[in-house]
């Protein structure tokens, strides 16, 4: 198995069956392909979506095959055997640590070669993160490990292309405004709460809530790579809230997150933004919360990347391919409007004379008020009677310049600028991931 560190994979992959997924792995030869056909890429459903996949068709002329799994599918095909066949992966960050730092599945692209990667226009939390994000401590350091293959950063490892704000999704007609991740455990919400069954969420989720309200000793900066002391305490406290009640339920599948809030057997719950957008398009309403970052509860910052796999696309002869993928289609003009229906947003967002007025190769840009929406907080140009209700899809977006409605829509969490500022976690693998996971299973059998 070409270049598969088996202590490192334990420690970044997560999966259950790790080990098995090491079992078979084959080795892989260098050199150059020829560009075979189609272009391979194996993502997850919220990574790759079929409309992104038809832009890159429509641009190049050239077949894109979208292979879609979950995270530690995606680790286990590509690290066992399948990285030969494989030209591109996408993952978010707490997956892609195995595929990017613990092994050489990853080639990284020079900066030189993306045309729309100008620094100038590219957030600072990703050209300079240890800056922007000063508040979040040593966590930043994790940032920049994960982008860059190089400390002169002229080679991204992980290609950013999507991140969100993760926070509390609630339903307004039995909750007041929340901004804590304390509110998952008020006994107001007793029996009406639902939490993820996701470790290396949940966990950290509970971290801030412990270490803000000084129920345990620890710093904002290593909120992301817990102590085992720590990731004891947040487990023995989550379990005894599932024994005192607190949880009406748990959720794995995004769906089964929809169902309960949409059906109001809960009420409030550590939801993903767009499982709150398919909630209310089940005329369920449901409010995403804006995190207080004034103290340890801030949101819990992801990012999404498209990553070349080595050996498979230098062998296939598709890197300038997904070069492609990644510069043309997602660094364009036409993907921020796209991507911004399901609440995401795109690193070159500051670069609005191509996001918010122009267009490309790719399509239109955003508009202004879409735009100004999603990034800068201002609200609709027309009225919204149900704030809660408001689906950006189906919102009839002005092309032309505009004045905000003071009954109008504004999108959940603030301006993107805000978002960042009251980010309180950016989500990796951590060391203890390992005891994380057996403490884990005490939780899921209480």
């Amino acid at each position: 198995m070409e270049g598969v560190n088996r202590r490192n994979f334990m420690k970044y992959a997560g999966a259950a069956g790790a080990a098995g997924m090491l079992a078979g792995c084959s080795g892989g030869g260098g050199g150059n392909g020829d560009g075979k056909r189609p272009v391979e890429w194996m993502s997850t459903a919220w990574g790759g979506r079929e409309g992104q996949v038809e832009k890159f068709e429509e641009m190049t002329d050239i077949d894109l095959n979208t292979t879609t799994a979950t995270i530690p599918t995606i680790q286990q095909r590509i690290l066992g055997g399948e990285r030969e066949s494989v030209d591109a992966y996408t993952v978010e960050s707490s997956g892609a640590g195995a595929l990017a730092q613990a092994n050489d599945a990853t080639l990284p692209v020079p900066t030189a070669d993306l045309d729309n990667w100008n620094e100038d226009q590219i957030s600072d939390a990703f050209t300079a993160p240890g800056e922007r994000l000063s508040h979040l401590g040593k966590q930043t350091e994790t940032i920049n490990d994960l982008l860059w293959a190089d400390d002169e950063q002229t080679e991204l490892l992980f290609p950013p292309h999507v991140y969100n704000f993760d926070a509390i999704g609630y339903n307004p007609k039995f909750v007041d405004d929340v901004s804590l991740w304390s509110a998952l455990f008020d006994e107001q919400y007793k029996g009406k709460a639902s939490i993820g069954e996701t470790a290396s969420i949940t966990i950290p989720e509970t971290l801030m809530h412990m270490l803000d309200n000084d129920i345990i000793d620890g710093d904002v900066g290593d909120l992301n790579n817990p102590n085992k002391d720590q990731l004891d305490a947040a487990v023995d406290f989550l379990i005894e809230q599932k024994k005192a009640g607190q949880f009406r339920a748990t959720w794995t599948a995004y769906g089964a997150s929809v169902t309960q809030m949409a059906s109001e057997e809960a009420i409030i719950g550590d939801i993903w933004q767009p499982a709150a957008m398919d909630i209310r398009r089940q005329g369920t309403p449901c409010t995403y919360a804006t995190m207080d970052g004034s103290g340890l509860q801030g949101y819990r910052y992801w990012y999404g990347g498209i990553g070349l796999t080595n050996p498979g696309a230098k062998n296939r002869g598709n890197v300038e391919e997904v070069q492609r993928l990644i510069d043309d289609v997602h660094y364009g003009a036409w993907f921020p409007g796209f991507i911004q229906g399901w609440g995401y947003s795109v690193p070159h967002y500051e670069n609005k004379e191509l996001v918010r007025d122009g267009s490309d190769d790719s399509g239109d840009g955003m508009g202004p008020e879409y735009y100004d929406w999603a990034y800068e907080g201002k609200a609709t140009y027309d009225a919204v009677d149900e704030p809660a209700l408001f689906d950006p899809q189906q919102y009839d977006w002005s092309d032309e310049e505009g004045s905000p409605n003071s009954e109008g829509s504004t999108r959940d969490s603030g301006t993107i600028e805000e978002r960042f500022d009251n980010s309180g976690f950016f989500m990796i693998w951590p060391d203890n991931a390992d005891h994380m996971l057996e403490r884990w299973r005490d939780f899921q059998a209480a």
